[in-house]
């Protein structure tokens, strides 16, 4: 009996972009150095980003700026992210990140420190926010897709809600620390000491160690995006993203318009929920389904936007609080659900288009709802935001 070699071919090794590095032992660990390194830098950057925030106020008081420039001079920053992606994602996946983070780190300082010469809403301000939009899209997504490649796979979303904590938590901080700062001092100290936080991102984008690119077979970065997941979950960030954007824009000029005079309030109330959700209950994004959760958290974002058309300045934490349980689960989830079965040499790609995604949704929901609440006030926009996110909800529902 003659034996046939070739029913049992000699296993070939496959090619290295291939190699699972989470079959090593200990390579299933989450919390490593690294990974808290970038948690620090994420951290950084998120108080000059989130100093920001702030923005609208400043507008009003300081420039007299009604919606519709409120509007303009958000979305401005937004779709200069969202301009950048096609050229920055397919670098993310052949080039290493660390760059990235240092030049949008700097990128940061530089805008936040130029906006002490601002005194009125035109050009100049208009190119300072789209410095800080580059900036954003350059740090956020080389540090989501370097904890995505640090993650083992069965903690993928848990991962990314953790840098999304480590982002969150200055949501709160920075608003609260920026505004009495102003009212005491002015916005110049406010801005400088903004850039200030950029600059200590930027030191510590230094201390990334990352390996360089190998010679691998090229993969086609778009081909991921032609994926019916992909582009249902782009899709929803969009759409979810302008709810964000009306709820982080306009509350704050409608709670001034019915005499607030401190509006920090809605973002402590929406990072300290936030934070409860996803520090206690972030493991529900991997264990019961990423679909599942980002579509029960839209059902939730809906409700609260469209609540907030009933907004009274004695409850901004309570209106924040509720969007911040949404959203505290809402974007991890979603993310995650984006890059299920993403090749790993297109996850750059990915993350890269899926936060343009949520920030195009953010530019166009501001600069149509600034005209509408030009028009008709601030109650009618949260309605409409809130019909998009449910609009997101099914989208997610047609997709198995």
């Amino acid at each position: 009996m003659t034996t046939c070699t070739r029913a049992n071919p000699a296993p070939q090794a496959p090619p290295a972009a291939e190699v699972e590095v989470w079959s090593k032992p200990g390579a299933d660990r989450l919390v490593t150095p690294q990974f808290l390194l970038l948690l620090a830098i994420q951290h950084a950057f998120g108080f000059a980003f989130s100093a920001f925030f702030l923005l609208p106020k400043y507008l009003t008081t300081e420039l007299d700026a009604g919606p519709q420039a409120i509007g303009q001079v958000t979305a401005i920053a937004m779709v200069a992210g969202v301009v950048v992606v096609p050229f920055l994602a397919p670098l993310l996946d052949r080039r290493r990140r660390r760059p990235f983070v240092l030049g949008g780190s700097l990128l940061m300082a530089a805008a936040a420190v130029g906006f002490v010469w601002v005194d009125a809403v035109g050009p100049y301000v208009m190119v300072l926010r789209s410095v800080q939009g580059l900036a954003f899209t350059m740090v956020f997504s080389a540090v989501v897709t370097l904890v995505t490649d640090l993650s083992p796979p069965a903690r993928l979303g848990r991962a990314i809600g953790w840098c999304g904590v480590a982002m969150l938590v200055t949501n709160a901080i920075a608003p609260l620390v920026m505004e009495p700062l102003a009212e005491q001092h002015g916005w110049t100290p406010a801005f400088v000491f903004a850039g200030g936080a950029a600059v200590v991102a930027s030191g510590l984008s230094l201390l990334i160690r990352e390996a360089p690119p190998a010679p691998r077979e090229v993969v086609p970065a778009v081909s991921a995006l032609r994926s019916a997941r992909v582009g249902v979950a782009l899709v929803a960030s969009a759409l979810a993203g302008a709810a964000f954007g009306a709820m982080f824009t306009f509350t704050q000029p409608f709670a001034l318009s019915l005499g607030a005079t401190r509006v920090a309030g809605f973002f402590g109330g929406f990072t300290v929920a936030a934070l409860v959700v996803r520090i206690s209950l972030g493991g529900l994004v991997d264990r019961f389904g990423r679909r599942r959760i980002s579509f029960v958290t839209l059902l939730a974002y809906t409700v609260v936007v469209m609540a907030t058309a009933a907004l009274t300045p004695g409850r901004l934490a309570v209106f924040g609080a509720a969007f911040g349980v949404a959203h505290g689960l809402m974007y991890p989830a979603l993310s995650a659900f984006s890059l299920e079965g993403v090749d790993r040499r297109q996850r750059g790609t990915v993350v890269t288009y899926f936060s343009g995604a949520f920030n195009a949704g953010v530019a166009v929901s501001v600069i149509v709802l600034g005209l509408v609440a030009e028009a008709h006030g601030y109650p009618p926009i949260f309605i409409g935001a809130g019909v998009l996110s449910l609009i997101a909800a099914a989208a997610l529902a047609s997709v198995r």
